[in-house]
Parts: C-alpha cells; sequence; structure tokens
C-alpha cells in the first residue's frame, strides 16, 4: 500500500515536470510608458500667436490706427524737438560771429558789383578780354584773404548756418562769374544770367539769416 503511493506520487511528481518543460512560460505583458508631461508655459508665450502674426494683430482696425497715429506723433514731436535744439545752436554761434559775417557779406557785395561795371563797361570793346583778366587778377588775393577768415572762422563746418553761402559765394567770384562775364562778351549771356540768379540766392539766404541772428535773444 505505502509503494503504491509512493509510486503515484511520484509519478505525478514527474507528469507535473514533463508538463512545465513543454508549455513555454508566458512573457509578462509591457506596461505602456507614462506620457511626458508638457513643459511648464514661459513667460510670455500666452501672448505669442501660434501663427507668428503681429502682436497686435488681434486688434481693431481702429486700434492699429490708434498706435501708428500716437507713434507718427511721438516722432514728428522729437523731430520738432531736435530741429528747434540744432536752431538754437546755429542761431547761438552766427550771433557770436556777427561782425565777421556782416565783413564777408560786404566783401561779396563790393567785389560783385567790380565784375559788375566791368561787364558794362567793358563790353564792345576788343581789349574786353585782356582788361577783365587784369580786374580778376587785382581781386585774387583780396578773396583769398576773405576766404582764410572764413575757414578760421567755423574751420571744421557745420558751425555756422551760412558759412557754406559765404563760401559758395567766393568761389563764384574768384572763378565762374568771372568766365561767365568773359563768355557773354562772344554773346551768350546764359551763364552770366546762372552764376547771377545763385549769386542772389547766396545773398538773400545770408541776408535773411542775419536778421534772425540779429533778432534772437543771447
Amino acid at each position: 500500500m505505502k509503494r503504491t503511493a509512493l509510486f503515484l506520487g511520484a509519478g505525478a511528481m514527474f507528469l507535473a515536470a514533463a508538463c512545465s518543460e513543454q508549455a513555454p512560460p508566458l512573457k509578462p505583458e509591457r506596461t505602456p510608458a507614462p506620457a511626458k508631461p508638457a513643459p511648464p508655459a514661459r513667460a510670455g508665450d500666452a501672448g505669442r500667436a501660434t501663427d507668428a502674426r503681429p502682436a497686435d494683430a488681434h486688434l481693431g482696425m481702429m486700434e492699429r490706427y490708434a498706435l501708428w497715429k500716437a507713434k507718427k506723433e511721438a516722432d514728428e514731436k522729437l523731430a520738432a524737438q531736435l530741429a528747434a535744439e540744432e536752431r538754437a545752436r546755429l542761431l547761438k554761434f552766427d550771433k557770436s560771429k556777427m561782425p565777421k559775417h556782416l565783413a564777408l557779406l560786404a566783401f561779396e557785395k563790393k567785389t560783385r558789383k567790380a565784375l559788375d561795371d566791368a561787364a558794362e563797361k567793358l563790353k564792345g570793346k576788343p581789349d574786353a578780354p585782356d582788361q577783365l583778366k587784369k580786374l580778376v587778377a587785382s581781386l585774387r588775393k583780396p578773396i583769398e584773404a576773405q576766404a582764410k577768415i572764413l575757414r578760421a572762422m567755423d574751420p571744421q563746418g557745420g558751425n555756422s548756418n551760412i558759412s557754406t553761402d559765404h563760401d559758395v559765394s567766393l568761389n563764384a567770384l574768384a572763378n565762374d562769374y568771372p568766365e561767365a562775364i568773359a563768355t557773354s562778351f562772344q554773346g551768350d549771356g546764359k551763364p552770366l544770367a546762372e552764376v547771377r540768379a545763385e549769386l542772389d540766392k547766396r545773398e538773400k539766404k545770408i541776408t535773411s539769416w542775419l536778421e534772425e541772428v540779429k533778432g534772437s535773444k543771447k
């Protein structure tokens, strides 16, 4: 009786072992990885458009116009302020150089009159070109002396509102004006008319500015 029970027990153990060898072990199911949390929102992301539109794309037409108008008015105000400051600077400088400006203007008028008188007196004379050359030669050193005074007054330029006008006038009196007069002796008066118009414009600007400088406050 004991042997039978032992045999049956051993057989059951053998059968169980055989079954365990034949059936492959079940693979454990893979657990899906947890989803990564979204990165925290950064400052300013909330107002950023997802389609890269302008920051004021959500504004209405009237609101955008109001912003544009405010910026335009601010720019114009700044430009006017800078222009006023620059004008005040120029007035202050030229007021301190008033005697030199007046002397330059007087010289320019005197030299131009001498050339104009020669143009009238020498017209039609056979020696007109030679007489004009002598006059121009006699004027060259005085013109150069005035140009030197002008450079010493405003060496770097940009400090006076009319230094360029003086410079153009002196150069015209030394070169362009006499050449235009000589051309007029040959019957072509167009160059002389052009140079005279340029000198008139410069003289008018100088005179008008100096009047404003005189009336400005210190």
